[in-house]
């Protein structure tokens, strides 16, 4: 086996980002797959067997990736042939910092990683609607806050509620929340237990899960 120098250079914790070239790679899901193959050492005729992809397509991304120093060449190991290169991260934590991304505020960049996934969840949310063969709609009516919802019903005598043998979907935004900041932290802290609670399970069908909580801006007064 052989390598170059810098394959004897343990991986960082972290590494900031300074180029433009380099911020695209991080933000890119598609790249993102990439870099968690490549967590450890990895050839990348390996990785694109493990992500499905060509091999073409793999090794010209890990070409960027290297020349814009989120992964290195690691080592070579020795065979019949051609011999094969393994590269691994960097680091295990990238920081991109908006100044070398092409996104002018952090309003505008979440507004772009927001997109994508939203038609993930709305696709995921009116298919699975859909396969109750039931006429959905919206029942807007006031809540127990005295406010008028607007909750998916399947008609105007009740919102549509959680039953044993219905979809485990769940899907709302609750706009009116009133807290003192010493109950809003307590309800993120539990938020977050629940969702780790519930993430190491490792079952047989995939869901996707969207927790957000955050402070409602005031308008200023007149």
């Amino acid at each position: 086996m052989t390598g170059p120098a810098s394959g004897s250079l343990p991986v960082l914790t972290s590494l900031d980002v300074h180029t433009s070239q380099a911020a695209q790679a991080p933000l890119d899901p598609r790249t993102a797959r990439l870099l968690e193959v490549f967590q450890a050492p990895c050839s990348a005729s390996d990785a694109a067997a493990r992500l499905d992809l060509p091999l073409d397509r793999v090794l010209y991304r890990v070409q960027r990736l290297e020349q814009a120093g989120l992964l290195r060449h690691v080592d070579t190991l020795a065979r019949p042939g051609r011999p094969i290169r393994r590269y691994q991260v960097a680091a295990r934590a990238f920081f991109v910092p908006f100044a070398v991304t092409p996104y002018e505020t952090l309003e505008a960049y979440l507004a772009e990683a927001e997109r994508e996934v939203t038609a993930f969840v709305q696709r995921n949310v009116a298919r699975t609607l859909e396969g109750t063969g039931r006429g959905w709609g919206l029942r807007v009516a006031p809540g127990a806050d005295g406010h008028l919802h607007s909750k998916l019903a399947v008609s105007a005598d009740e919102d549509w509620a959680m039953t044993p043998d219905g979809p485990a979907l769940l899907s709302f935004v609750y706009p009116a929340l009133r807290l003192d900041f010493a109950d809003a932290k307590a309800l993120q802290a539990e938020l977050m237990a629940v969702f780790h609670r519930y993430a190491g399970k490792g079952g047989a069908a995939p869901y996707a899960c969207g927790i957000t909580l955050c402070p409602v801006a005031q308008p200023p007064a007149p």
